[in-house]
């Protein structure tokens, strides 16, 4: 699969490797003012996006928010989730902080 942010309107579209638009989830967390959405696939095939001050956890068929995390600071670019040490490691744009969560990925 692959995953694309339409921040403008505040969607996750997950396409096959031939474009087809397989799902289309809207959510207002994925509209974004001053960054695109980062995402993250994890190995367990869950996506993760992040927006202006949290991070979504996504099925693997884009259709369901799963849970979101609150960060406690502004604008994450850089989102990580290693399955092997259940953390989750996000960076941020406005600042030289990361910050690591711990996780429950399956």
């Amino acid at each position: 699969m692959i995953y694309v942010t339409d921040s403008l309107n505040g969607k996750l579209l997950t396409l096959t490797r031939d474009g087809t638009v397989t799902a289309t989830l809207q959510d207002p967390a994925f509209k974004m003012s001053y960054f695109t959405c980062n995402i993250h696939v994890a190995a367990t095939g869950q996506v993760f996006v992040s927006d202006e001050i949290s991070v979504s956890q996504v099925d693997a068929k884009g259709k369901t928010v799963l849970n979101i995390i609150k960060l406690g600071m502004t604008y994450p670019v850089s989102v990580y989730v290693n399955e092997d040490t259940s953390k989750m490691i996000v960076g941020f744009a406005n600042n030289d902080n990361i910050i690591e969560f711990e996780t429950k990925v399956s």
